[in-house]
């Protein structure tokens, strides 16, 4: 019986992967899991679902100095770091490695895709509230003249809602307010 050793098996592999795939490929997964070492590298999972039902996953890396100014320019553009259960477009190279297997490393990210699937999430909400009849319900309230009691959803540190609180207790016609803060999460558009 002729056989062959895991390593030698293992080069036959990465020789095949090496003559049959192009240098890398733009593919959309979305994040299933991202841990970030001490060293600043960027381990992820990528995974593709069929609804709940997973169909596809792999393991991608991203090496600190490309994590840093990849997820430097992600942030910029979409208002927030790369994290789980995020859709995005990566350009990646695929390796195998004697040890630990077959994985992606991440050498570009395109920020604009992942607003564009945002931009969709958002409508499809804003569909469903109208199909179900509630994005009009308050319409249907009267509203006082010079309302007393104001409900505000933001995070308490949100620059925005500090210069709303100015406004309103500086306001030129001196009325008094009530204002109820909701304590809320803000993600960027």
């Amino acid at each position: 019986m002729q056989y062959l050793t895991l390593f030698q098996l293992n080069q036959i592999i990465q020789s095949a992967l090496d003559q049959q795939l192009a240098p890398s490929y733009w593919v959309v997964a979305e994040i299933g899991d991202l841990r970030i070492d001490q060293k600043g590298h960027c381990y992820m999972e990528f995974v593709e679902k069929d609804g709940q039902r997973m169909t596809a996953k792999l393991r991608a890396n991203l090496w600190a100095y490309d994590f840093r100014n990849l997820n430097s320019l992600f942030q910029s553009v979409t208002g927030q770091p790369l994290k789980p259960g995020m859709k995005i477009l990566a350009r990646v190279m695929v390796q195998f490695h004697d040890v630990y297997g077959l994985s992606l490393q991440v050498k570009d990210l395109d920020p604009n895709f992942t607003l564009g699937d945002r931009a969709r999430q958002r409508q499809e909400v804003i569909d469903r509230l109208n199909t179900e009849g509630i994005m009009t319900n308050n319409t249907r309230l009267s509203l006082p003249l010079v309302p007393q009691r104001i409900a505000v959803v933001s995070s308490g540190t949100a620059a925005g809602y500090g210069d709303f609180i100015d406004q309103i207790i500086n306001n030129p016609q001196r009325y008094h307010f009530q204002v109820d803060l909701f304590e809320s999460r803000l993600l960027n558009p």
